[in-house]
């Protein structure tokens, strides 16, 4: 080797370690930055690079290529913060600049970011909507459940949309069609004595209404049921009532269900099918014990929340909860090939392979979303710092090679005078 490609060589070992200390040193900036991913310097040999008819000056050199390890899994952090996600596993929120997708200018980028936020924005004629943010301030993608609570998902990411938080949001009340009445009639009645037990069922305006339970001893072991309700009239079983029969054990033996028709006040009618699996006969006091129904007023939403699925419910004030959006989890092929982007995001590559979402509710393989907690970044500061010390030997060793074959040339030249 000449002392011309000596020094060369020398120059670009030193350029190499300088990159590869900047890289050790935001690295260290980093290690308390939500998912930040580490980036790792390797350095390349180069025997010779030729450009057209010329030898390129990097004969017998180095070139450094940095590396991110993207899918390096990083601590999950509790925070105790309900909008806070942490991926645990592979895969990426998906996340866009704008919450209008129907521009079609919107890029979608990936990041394992979950610190979310909730913002206010004006989706056209001084309508204020509030939307999902991802820690880098992009809008967080899902797909908006359907009418009956499914999800059309799709694993290209097709009907993914920005997830708005429905904070006035209102759902309408159930007609009650289903009921229980658990409880106790007292056997010691006397043959004719009743007792009245009550209950809760809606109309069809959703209005809570009074359901008596009429019992009335008929014999030993036999009574006769007769329903009666508030805001409207009972059709069937017609009066007279409905025969129940339970054995000497105090176990109900017939019938275990009773259909109930009402006509409402308003004109409108329900039937509502009774339950009575659950009643016994026996020498205590008369007593419910227990009633349910399917019913409910309307409501208005008083509470969303992310589950472990990625999966966005809303609780409302008449005690349902439903699904709104479930969140599509990108996965890549080389996820390490992705290109960092600021603000913890990543772009995708052709290097990083085919692009598939996941709906970890059917397709999980082992992630789950850690609610109320943060992934932490994949710094390791002990690497770090070893990194650091074997970059600075490095550099030191090509600074005083350079400096020698800098007073090499001076001394040849020297010798020419």
């Amino acid at each position: 080797m000449s002392l011309i490609g000596a020094l060369n060589t020398s120059s670009l070992a030193m350029l190499s370690q300088s990159q590869g200390m900047q890289t050790v040193s935001t690295n260290i900036a980093n290690v308390n930055t939500t998912a930040y991913k580490r980036e790792d310097t390797l350095f390349q040999t180069l025997l010779y690079a030729q450009r057209g008819n010329a030898i390129a000056s990097e004969r017998v050199a180095v070139k450094p290529v940095d590396r991110r390890e993207v899918m390096g899994q990083g601590y999950i952090l509790a925070t105790g913060r309900a909008d806070d996600l942490a991926v645990n596993g592979t895969g990426f929120f998906m996340v866009t600049s704008s919450f209008n997708q129907a521009t079609g200018k919107s890029e979608t980028m990936f990041t394992r970011d979950g610190s979310l936020t909730q913002k206010y924005v004006d989706t056209g004629n001084g309508v204020q909507e509030s939307f999902y943010q991802a820690g880098s301030g992009q809008y967080l993608l899902g797909w908006k459940a359907n009418d009956d609570g499914t999800f059309s998902t799709d694993p290209t990411g097709a009907g993914l949309v920005p997830v708005r938080s429905n904070s006035l949001d209102e759902i309408d009340g159930t007609a009650t069609t289903e009921a229980l009445l658990a409880g106790n009639v007292d056997a010691r009645t006397a043959i004719g004595g009743n007792a009245s037990l009550q209950g809760t069922v809606y109309d069809q305006s959703w209005t809570a209404q009074s359901l008596n339970y009429v019992w009335t001893k008929t014999g030993a072991n036999n009574w006769s049921l007769d329903f009666q309700v508030s805001g409207g009239t009972v059709d069937t079983p017609i009066a007279g009532g409905t025969p129940v029969v339970f054995n000497g054990n105090g176990q109900l033996q017939t019938p275990s269900t009773v259909a109930v028709g009402v006509t409402w006040d308003d004109g409108t009618s329900s039937t509502v099918n009774i339950d009575l699996t659950e009643m016994q006969q026996y020498a205590d006091t008369t007593q419910v014990r227990r009633t349910t129904q399917n019913g409910n007023e309307s409501g208005r939403l008083y509470d969303e929340s992310f589950d472990k699925n990625g999966v966005l419910w809303g609780s409302y004030t008449n005690g349902r909860n439903r699904p709104l959006y479930k969140l599509g989890m990108a996965n890549f092929v080389a996820p390490n090939s992705l290109e960092a982007v600021s603000g913890n995001l990543f772009r995708a590559t052709e290097e990083a392979g085919k692009m598939t979402v996941k709906d970890l509710e059917t397709d999980g393989n082992g992630t789950s979303i850690e609610v109320g907690s943060l992934e932490s970044s994949n710094v390791d500061m002990a690497d770090e710092f070893t990194k650091m010390m074997i970059v600075q030997k490095a550099y030191s060793m090509a600074s005083t090679n350079f400096r020698t074959v800098d007073e090499m040339m001076e001394l040849t030249a020297s010798l020419k005078r």
